[in-house]
């Protein structure tokens, strides 16, 4: 049920589809996105906030080892040079211009309330659905094909530490955004991301962007309806920046039900 073109691209894209949920504070909130509202914030907002939730990493976009890490382990430190003079690396970050780029939609592969200290409910969500966002943003915006930078990525988060470290030959700058440090691999997070250039934040916020596919049937017969996904830009009351990509039309025409939720202390 997808455009023909992407119907092609989403046969070969290789990603494994899977069970996914999203942990929220409120039955509210997780309403709107079992409706189809999915709101990325922008990376900062975990690298500057402060709680004991599980939400909030300094260290986001970087790879970084603890102190007691890479005094423990030198010789297992990254190793750098300059000049004929060799050091090691405890850390790397990327600038902040760079990393305020980064908007992120976290979930989880675990059904259960580990992965977010405070979360009252959880919605279940397909990886099929990152799949086509990658799809239709990529050729709406007419994404220039980078290896290093991608609009729209997806995937697993990489968890590392200095005995497990990763993989630095033919690093992908897009990757940055799915690398944390194994003192968070309980969540199990899975994340979309978004890499939007404060001008495009700026202009979306004073005017959402409409995309709009035509949907044929596996027998290529056109459906009755179109797959709509709306793109907006705001600030919250605390201040953090957000992209929401909207299907709320679309799932409602396409599905008969809402995403499932669920209670966490189930």
């Amino acid at each position: 049920m997808f455009p023909h073109k992407g119907a092609k691209a989403l046969e070969n894209s290789g990603q494994l589809r899977m069970l996914l949920y999203k942990f929220l504070p409120s039955r509210e909130i997780a309403e709107q996105v079992s409706l189809g509202t999915f709101r990325f914030y922008e990376l900062m907002k975990y690298i500057q906030m402060e709680d004991s939730e599980g939400r909030s990493d300094s260290d986001e976009c970087s790879i970084a080892f603890p102190k007691h890490e890479w005094t423990s382990f030198p010789h297992k430190a990254p190793k750098g040079s300059f000049r004929g003079v060799e050091f090691s690396i405890a850390s790397t970050r990327p600038s902040l211009d760079y990393i305020q780029q980064y908007f992120v939609f976290c979930t989880s592969t675990r059904k259960d309330a580990a992965s977010i200290g405070d979360a009252k409910y959880a919605v279940e969500l397909n990886s099929d659905i990152f799949d086509l966002f990658e799809i239709v943003l990529s050729e709406a915006l007419q994404q220039e094909k980078s290896e290093d930078l991608k609009l729209f990525s997806h995937g697993n988060i990489v968890y590392y530490d200095i005995h497990n470290q990763p993989d630095y030959k033919g690093h992908k700058r897009w990757k940055d955004v799915y690398l944390k440090h194994k003192v968070f691999s309980y969540q199990c997070e899975y994340r979309a991301s978004l890499f939007i250039s404060g001008q495009f934040f700026d202009e979306l916020s004073v005017e959402p962007l409409q995309i709009a596919n035509e949907l044929y049937d596996p027998n290529f017969k056109k459906m009755n309806f179109d797959l709509k996904i709306y793109l907006r830009a705001g600030v919250d009351s605390s201040g953090w920046r957000y992209i929401e990509i909207d299907t709320n039309e679309f799932s409602k025409n396409l599905c008969s039900e809402p995403s499932k939720i669920y209670p966490t202390e189930l």
